[in-house]
């Protein structure tokens, strides 16, 4: 996993950024510098939940160039990624960033702008990126603690650790053990070839469109083969 630094320029709400703290630590990121903080981060500590410990040892500094130290790419975001002419301004998506940018970077900095007015162009120009979040074009403007969780959920799908709270997937073999009883219980109540064909299809689209997980398969596949044996008894 690629190692991120989230630096956050003239943060103003505490809010926001007792609850960047907070999405930090959910996407596994161990570091959080402060450039010149307007917001109070004993209040920011209160919607913190357990970003606090990472919200109390973040690092203020007071420009940008020394939260930028030590990493190997860093990267600006902006509600702004285009404007015709101006060399600034020529953004790349989030999706080319995570796919093209973020998989061969070793330590990157993630540079956030402040809440009224972003980012200036001199900090703009100081890093080697410019990103934007595809947004509707009336209102592209995202809150900063919406933007941060956006960009670490994209990274965090491409190179962060396997997830605890989603289910295995039940395998093809699973799934097959179960459809083939399926195969043998309509064969024994349906008469008609061709409809036991076509409820054979059915039922394999369904369990297949279903992505069952492993308990669950587990489950059904008990239930398939009482209902097979009630059959069989008959």
């Amino acid at each position: 996993m690629v190692d991120l630094r989230v630096v956050l320029v003239g943060v103003e709400g505490p809010v926001n950024l007792g609850v960047i703290a907070r999405t930090c630590v959910n996407f596994g990121v161990k570091e959080l510098y402060l450039v010149n903080p307007v917001a109070s981060l004993e209040e920011a500590v209160r919607y913190s939940a357990r970003g606090r410990e990472l919200l109390l040892n973040a690092v203020i500094v007071d420009n940008l160039d020394k939260a930028l130290k030590d990493v190997d790419v860093s990267v600006a975001t902006s509600a702004i990624g285009f404007s015709d002419g101006d060399t600034i301004r020529q953004a790349i998506s989030i999706e080319d960033f995570v796919e093209k940018v973020v998989v061969k970077a070793r330590k990157l900095a993630l540079v956030f702008g402040r809440e009224s007015t972003g980012l200036t162009r001199e900090e703009l120009m100081k890093t080697d990126f410019l990103v934007t979040i595809p947004a509707n074009p009336d209102y592209p403007v995202l809150n900063l603690s919406q933007s941060v969780a956006i960009f670490l959920w994209e990274i965090w799908k491409r190179t962060g650790l396997k997830p605890s709270n989603i289910p295995p997937r039940a395998t093809r073999g699973d799934i097959e053990k179960i459809l083939s009883i399926l195969d043998t219980i309509t064969s024994q109540i349906v008469s008609s070839e061709d409809k036991i064909k076509r409820c054979n299809i059915v039922l394999r689209r369904i369990i297949y469109r279903s992505l069952p997980s492993v308990y669950e398969a587990k489950v059904l596949l008990y239930w398939t083969r009482r209902v097979e044996r009630k059959i069989m008894m008959k």
